[in-house]
């Protein structure tokens, strides 16, 4: 070998060597020149991650490990298609346990969400999102953690999967999608206990499982009521949720809810299971198991119209009135209850509106039937 070429080499390899030093103090696992895994061991690793990710990464939890945090993990960055960013846990015993986010000390923190999504293209999977339940009198609670466990906030926040989570003791919403998200996707996810109640009155902050959109109009809060194109599918909800099952608020289309166990037995505060202002979704192949003394109807189709209208475009047209309860399929629910007086299906539409609502083959059978496990 000529010196120069010795020379070449041996500046090469100094130059590799300190390359892999470099890699090795960033403390993130290089998978490409594109791909890292952030393996995170305290809630601080989190928030950093969460700075630098990008396409293609991995923010890797600890299964088994509690991730105390006083600020909402904001997932900003957006993934794509190709390279989605994964949000996951890997449970190191083996044990397949996930990782659990909690409040710090356990505290009842009125304003914080655990996790806010902001960017596309997420994959997150194997996170438990837990308060816990305090005891007020037989059947009433209150509850301290976090008022909102998911929240997919804004027209960056689309094409999201969100899988195998489990949510329980928020004293609000389970999860929360609001500000024109889109395109989201929600799979094998277990929620149950949200909410709280403030006396033995009825009075409750309503912990609903998926809050869907918002009540309020256009001039009040800009465009949080608008969502659309939304899968909820093959998720456990309930017991315990003492807001509705899913909610879906006026400006919200496209929602999927199919193939879902709702248990429905335990006292909530609100008169029916799956609430529909929205236009345009479609409710299927679900199983409502059980009742409580509280609930009127298992799935009631709205037609309240606002004095601030949410603004949509549909059907060709830009900037209308959402067409409140309109076009909604209701196929292939199964009901299992004894109670005579429960209504499958309530709507409260127009005569002009109730020409749009399609059921079909929704059954009221005894509990006996239920082929599911408690």
């Amino acid at each position: 070998m000529s010196p120069t070429w010795r020379n070449w080499f041996s500046a090469l390899k100094t130059a590799l060597t300190t390359l892999c030093f470099l890699f090795f103090l960033a403390g993130a696992e290089t998978l490409s020149a594109e791909s890292q895994v952030f393996r995170c061991a305290t809630s601080a690793d989190v928030h950093a991650a969460l700075k630098s990710v990008g396409p293609g990464d991995t923010i890797l939890l600890e299964g088994g490990r509690v991730y105390e945090t006083d600020a909402s993990f904001i997932l900003r960055a957006s993934g794509t298609e190709e390279k989605p960013i994964r949000f996951t846990s890997e449970d190191p015993s083996g044990a397949d346990r996930y990782a659990v986010i909690t409040t710090v000390d356990g505290r009842k923190e009125p304003d914080l969400v655990a996790i806010t999504l902001k960017g596309a293209w997420w994959e997150m999977s194997r996170i438990e999102i837990a308060g816990t339940r305090i005891p007020l009198e037989e059947g009433y609670w209150d509850t301290n953690g976090f008022r909102i466990g998911l929240y997919l906030q804004g027209a960056g926040s689309h094409h999201n999967r969100v899988e195998d989570l489990r949510i329980h003791h928020t004293h609000n919403t389970a999860v929360a999608v609001r500000d024109e998200s889109h395109h989201n996707q929600f799979r094998r996810m277990n929620i149950h206990h949200a909410g709280e109640w403030l006396d033995a009155d009825y009075n409750a902050h309503e912990g609903e499982g998926f809050y869907l959109g918002s009540s309020k109009g256009v001039a009040e809060r800009g465009n949080n009521a608008r969502a659309h194109d939304i899968l909820i599918e093959d998720n456990v909800l309930g017991p315990g949720l003492l807001g509705q099952y899913v909610d879906i608020k006026y400006g919200v289309s496209s929602v999927t809810v199919r193939n879902n166990t709702f248990h429905c037995s335990e006292k909530a505060y609100n008169e029916e299971v799956v609430k529909i202002a929205g236009f345009g979704n479609r409710i299927e192949n679900n199983d409502f198991v059980g009742d409580h003394t509280n609930l009127a109807r298992y799935i009631h189709v709205f037609n309240k119209k606002t004095a601030d209208p949410v603004l949509v475009d549909y059907k060709g047209k830009t900037g209308i009135p959402a067409p409140t309860g309109r076009d909604n399929t209701i196929v292939n629910n199964r009901f299992y209850t004894d109670r005579q007086d429960l209504k499958a299906v309530e709507s409260d539409l127009r005569d002009d509106d109730r020409s749009t609502l399609y059921l079909e083959n929704n059954r009221v059978l005894p509990p006996a039937d239920w082929e599911g496990q408690p």
